[in-house]
């Protein structure tokens, strides 16, 4: 006991206990214990425990958890809060509203475990509004129905201060609504339904090409697209069509199916060549880090839920493999699987998604480039807009020291994606993307990159850590 005392104290790991101690804390960061109290009414509190990882655990998943766990189906008006610390360092309970409440909460208040309480409210009807929901002030406040019926002297309470949130989201949305009102010409409004198949036929001749590119895009950008019709128009929005394949201004739709399917045939002997590309160390370093990302990606969406080896998890595994060994420069980074997961999804097709993909990674590529020069632009170009947008939030950021605009790191990096829930996410990356110019290929999207411009030979400081390693 001593002499492992001595090499604590030295500075040196215990035999064999710098090993249990990193798998522990290993663990440690991979799971929550959580302990729940269910509180209705007037009757007696409820618990259950449970543990989750927090990499894969999003609010809308713990509510899921909590609706099985209390058997809370039809009792769908519930509020989960955590036991933190306010800012005078008292315990209380928080609420949780956002993934960013469910972050914090994993972060500050896990240990030993996670405390959560589940207040039932009562069902009946209330001023109070749902999530999204979108109502005039004088709707309400002219409503004789609310005002007629009696109700507790809490509600009434609340009625004017209720009220007062409708008024300010009424000129909020006023705002939106003034923004966004511009227009190219008089005929184009804001605020269309999605695109439908039958109009987006509207935009191609009789043989099939795309006619009308930019009226198509400003179309998208107000209305979005309906989804079933989305792994077509997306194609476009990605820039996977080249102009001028075989002479023509535009591909005919013959032309574009065989290309899809001519590059999917490229795509499945790339992925075959996964050992001939890179080292066998290399490549079950990317293979593992890419798992490690897989595992943790939209796993509550339906498309990604169920078993670890299920095929959409494997085929997005096996995409961002390829694009990696195939992409040296660039190889894979944290956040990828992000970007893939969507365009898989919406695509249901590993061949296609990947040559989407290649084309999204064409423009987003430099964001995960290790000199960061890229994601540096974004952020000067960023401060520059909200000075100009909002000087006097400018001015708060700045006497926060806040101005760097840090916290927006992951919304520029992954173009918003994961701060929407994944339905909400695919419109809003496509009203983006139809936002940007049109940048085709001039012949083909290419699905290898440049080779890497350093040889993994290491150097000073990282020996034997080749240089994709050190990448990633």
């Amino acid at each position: 006991a001593s002499g492992a005392s001595d090499l604590v104290g030295s500075g040196a790991p215990p035999p064999g206990g710098g090993a249990q101690a990193a798998a522990a804390e290993e663990e440690e960061r991979e799971v929550v214990r959580v302990r729940v109290k269910k509180c209705e009414s007037f009757l007696s509190p409820e618990f259950r425990s449970f543990a989750v990882d927090p990499q894969i655990t999003s609010l809308d998943v713990l509510q899921h958890i909590l609706i099985r766990a209390f058997d809370l189906n039809g009792k769908k008006n519930f509020g989960i809060s955590y036991l933190g610390r306010d800012r005078l360092g008292q315990e209380t309970y928080l609420s949780l509203l956002s993934d960013w409440d469910l972050s914090t909460a994993f972060a500050t208040a896990s240990k030993p475990y996670l405390q959560l309480r589940v207040d039932i409210r009562p069902t009946e009807d209330s001023p109070l509004l749902e999530d999204w929901d979108i109502i005039s002030p004088k709707d309400v406040i002219g409503s004789d129905v609310l005002l007629a019926e009696k109700r507790s002297s809490l509600t009434t309470a609340a009625l004017p201060f209720t009220q007062s949130i409708l008024s300010q989201v009424g000129r909020t949305l006023s705002k939106v609504q003034q923004v966004l009102s511009w227009s190219y010409g008089e005929d184009v409004k804001p605020f269309k339904p999605p695109l439908s198949d039958a109009e987006f036929h509207t935009y191609l001749n009789h043989e099939g090409q795309l006619s009308r590119p930019e009226e198509l895009r400003l179309r998208i950008y107000h209305g979005g697209v309906e989804p079933s019709l989305r792994k077509v128009v997306w194609r476009y929005l990605l820039n996977v069509y080249p102009d001028g394949l075989t002479g023509r201004e535009r591909m005919t739709g013959r032309e574009r199916m065989d290309y899809m399917k001519r590059k999917s045939r490229e795509y499945e002997q790339l992925k075959s060549e996964w050992a001939q590309r890179t080292s066998p160390e290399d490549l079950e370093f990317i293979r593992s880090t890419v798992l490690k990302d897989v595992l943790r990606t939209d796993r509550a969406h339906p498309y990604y839920a169920g078993p670890e080896d299920g095929p959409h998890l494997r085929a997005l595994h096996d995409l961002l493999t390829t694009y990696a060994v195939t992409h040296p420069q660039v190889s894979y980074c944290q956040g990828m699987s992000d970007l893939a997961s969507p365009i898989l999804a919406v695509m249901d097709h590993e061949g296609h998604a990947f040559v989407c993909f290649c084309g999204i990674m064409k423009r987003l590529a430099a964001n995960f480039h290790p000199d960061g020069r890229a994601m540096a632009t974004k952020f000067a170009h960023l401060k520059l807009l909200l000075r100009h947008a909002d000087p006097d939030f400018y001015q708060y950021l700045q006497e926060a020291g806040a101005d760097d605009l840090f916290f927006c790191y992951r919304w520029l990096l992954l173009e918003l994606k994961r701060e929407f829930a994944f339905d909400d996410a695919l419109r809003m990356l496509e009203v983006t993307w139809s936002s940007l110019p049109p940048d085709p290929p001039e012949h083909e999207v290419e699905l290898v990159g440049p080779p890497s411009q350093v040889a993994d030979t290491g150097f000073s400081g990282h020996r034997g850590r080749p240089v994709r390693q050190r990448h990633m």
